[in-house]
C-alpha cells in the first residue's frame, strides 16, 4: 500500500470512528462499521471485541466480525481458560499494548492441543489482542485473526492495530459519557400474579426480562426476602417486591397492562415466584448498579482502590456487607476488610457516620498510609 493510499485510509477511518451520532448510539452497534473500514488497511479474516466486567474481569459477550457468534458464546463458556493470550494475560498485564499470538505461545503446538479445536473454527491460527484502559479500568479484548494459510501480522500492522484501538476505545468512552448523559431511562417495574402470569410491564423491565437466560429462571423475592441480586452478563440488578392493590397500577410509573399472549407467557418463563408465596399480585422492581461507572475518579477523597470505591458506592447506597459480597463475586470475609479499612480512611468508626460523612459530600483527609493498589 503507497504511503498516499495509506493516508487517506488512515483519514477515512478517523472521519468514520468520529463522525458526529445520535446521542442514544450504543457504541457497539458502531462495530461493524469500524471493524469494515479497519480491514481496507490492514487485511485480517475474523475480529472480536469483548467487553470486560470490571468488578470479577471477565470476558462478556461483545461483538463479532465475521465469526460464529455461537463460536464465541462455546469459547467464553469451554475454551477460554485454555487460550494463550488468557493464561499469560499479556494484553491485561500490558494495557493498550498489542499483543501478537505468535509472541506469546509456539503456535504450533497450540493448534494440536485441545485449543487448537476451537482455533481450527474460528478460524484463529494468526492474532492480535489489545486490552485498553479508561482511567484504569480495562474497557475489553480487541482482537483480530487471521487463517494458517495467511501470514502472520508484521510490526507496521501492530502499530496500526494500536493506532485503530486508540482512537476507537476514546470514541467509546465519549459515546458512553454522552449516551449516560442523555438516557433518562423510565423506571423497571412489573406486576406478577402468584401463579407466575406477567400482569402489567415497563419498556425497560422488559428488556431487561429479555435479556436473562431462558433455561436458568431468576427466582424472585418472596415476602421475608428484602431484595435479590441477579447478575446478568456485566449487569448487576437489585430486585425488590412490594404488594400492589390487583385493582389500581397507581405508583407504578410506566407500568403497563398487558394482555395474555403466547410471547408474554414464554417471557414470564424467565421468571419463578418464590415458595409459599400468598400475595395475589405484586409489583417488582429492577435497579441496575452502574458501580463501576461511578469509579472513574477519586469520588470520596479517600484514596480507595477501584475495589473499595465499588463497596464505598454500595455502602453509601445502604447496602449490607452480605449483600455488596453477592453483588461484587466477594467473599463476605473480604468485604468486611475492605470496610475497616474505608473506615480507617474516613476517620470514622461506624457504619452510620460513614453514610453521614459521604452523603454530605464530605471527603477525608488522605490517609498517612496512602493509596492502594
Amino acid at each position: 500500500m503507497t504511503t498516499d493510499r495509506l493516508d487517506s485510509g488512515l483519514c477515512a477511518l478517523i472521519d468514520i470512528i468520529y463522525r458526529r451520532q445520535t446521542p442514544n448510539r450504543d457504541p457497539l452497534a458502531l462495530m461493524p462499521e469500524w471493524f469494515d473500514a479497519l480491514r481496507r488497511l490492514l487485511p485480517f479474516s475474523s475480529g472480536v471485541f469483548m467487553p470486560i466486567d470490571p468488578v470479577g474481569g471477565a470476558l462478556c459477550q461483545g461483538y463479532t466480525h465475521d465469526c460464529d457468534q455461537h463460536d464465541m458464546r462455546d469459547y467464553l463458556t469451554h475454551y477460554q481458560i485454555l487460550d494463550p493470550y488468557v493464561i499469560w494475560q499479556p494484553a491485561l498485564n500490558n494495557p493498550g499494548a498489542v499483543v501478537r499470538l505468535s509472541d506469546v505461545t509456539d503456535i504450533g503446538r497450540t493448534v494440536r492441543g485441545e485449543f487448537g479445536q476451537f482455533m481450527n473454527r474460528i478460524p484463529y491460527f494468526h492474532a492480535l489482542a489489545v486490552i485498553p484502559q479508561l482511567n484504569g479500568v480495562p474497557l475489553g479484548a480487541f482482537s483480530v485473526h487471521r487463517q494458517r494459510r495467511q501470514r502472520d501480522f508484521d510490526p507496521r500492522e501492530m502499530a496500526l492495530f494500536q493506532w485503530f484501538v486508540g482512537h476507537a476505545t476514546t470514541a467509546i468512552d465519549y459515546l458512553s459519557l454522552r449516551r449516560q448523559r442523555d438516557d433518562q431511562r423510565p423506571p423497571a417495574v412489573l406486576v406478577m400474579s402468584r401463579e407466575g402470569k406477567i400482569q402489567a410491564l415497563s419498556a425497560e423491565a422488559q428488556r431487561i426480562v429479555e435479556s436473562l437466560p431462558e433455561k436458568e429462571p431468576q427466582i424472585l423475592p418472596g415476602r421475608c426476602d428484602a431484595s435479590r441480586i441477579w447478575r446478568c452478563g456485566s449487569e448487576v440488578f437489585v430486585v425488590s417486591t412490594r404488594r400492589v392493590d390487583p385493582a389500581s397500577l397507581i405508583g407504578l410509573g410506566h407500568a403497563i397492562r398487558v394482555p395474555h399472549s403466547v410471547a408474554i407467557d414464554r417471557l414470564a418463563q424467565r421468571l419463578r415466584v418464590s415458595e409459599g408465596e400468598q400475595r395475589r399480585e405484586f409489583a417488582v422492581t429492577l435497579e441496575k448498579l452502574d458501580v463501576n461507572d461511578a469509579v472513574r475518579g477519586e469520588v470520596f477523597g479517600l484514596h480507595l482502590s477501584p475495589q473499595q470505591k465499588r463497596v464505598a458506592i454500595l455502602l453509601l447506597k445502604r447496602y449490607e456487607p452480605r449483600q455488596i459480597a453477592e453483588i461484587l463475586a466477594l467473599s463476605p470475609h473480604t468485604v468486611r476488610d475492605y470496610v475497616k479499612d474505608i473506615y480507617r480512611r474516613a476517620g470514622v468508626n461506624g457504619y452510620e457516620k460513614l453514610v453521614s460523612r459521604l452523603s454530605n459530600g464530605n471527603g477525608a483527609s488522605p490517609s498517612p498510609s496512602g493509596p492502594t493498589t
